[in-house]
């Protein structure tokens, strides 16, 4: 019994060493990720913002490339064209902080805008109805992914606003309108019915 109470205080020291040991390691390496956690948040942010700003100024340039008839064909693709490789240069910047499918879908974005200006009837509303979906996917993705989505999320469950006036009202139905709108058929001009 004696060595039973010799043996068991060193061993719980040793026990109790190796778990302050590996409990400090723990917290330190916890720490260190939300160190690197909040840089790598504020850099991704950023990648994002300047992102959204890209695509705001390639929506300036798209519906000017859509609706103007002063551009000849050529221009509207020089056009498209700057603001393409302007975007997909900010996401080659940035590859380590913005989703490289998310990035490939706004490269794109842009791409044949500059066809619609000049697409028949039939073929340019649903040109013009894929580049808008396009736009809003956009948009919805880069809040989901660079986090500011669940930020307003985690917001609005904390102070619980109740937005409402008849602008927003209005918008609501015009969303729920949108969502319940089935895809435009495809329409061929060339073939007869």
């Amino acid at each position: 019994m004696n060595t039973l109470i010799v043996i068991s205080g060193p061993l719980f020291g040793i026990i109790g060493t190796l778990a302050g040991t590996a409990s400090s390691e723990y917290f330190r390496r916890r720490r260190r990720i939300e160190e690197y956690s909040t840089a790598i948040f504020a850099k991704r942010l950023e990648s994002y913002e300047k992102l959204l700003s890209l695509i705001r100024q390639g929506e300036e340039i798209a519906e000017e490339v859509i609706h103007n008839d002063k551009f000849s064909k050529e221009e509207r693709h020089q056009l498209t064209s700057s603001t393409v490789l302007s975007i997909a240069g900010h996401v080659d910047e940035n590859i380590l902080y913005i989703d490289q499918e998310l990035g490939a879908h706004c490269t794109a974005l842009f791409m044949g805008t500059e066809d619609i200006h000049d697409a028949p009837e039939s073929e340019r509303q649903q040109l013009l109805k894929a580049y808008y979906d396009a736009k809003s996917d956009a948009y919805r993705m880069i809040s989901e992914d660079s986090g500011v989505a669940r930020i307003n999320e985690l917001f609005r469950s904390i102070n619980r606003p109740k937005l409402s006036g008849p602008i927003i009202e209005a918008i609501r139905e015009l969303r729920e309108q949108q969502r319940k709108m089935p895809a435009t058929p495809v329409i061929d001009a060339e073939k007869p019915e």
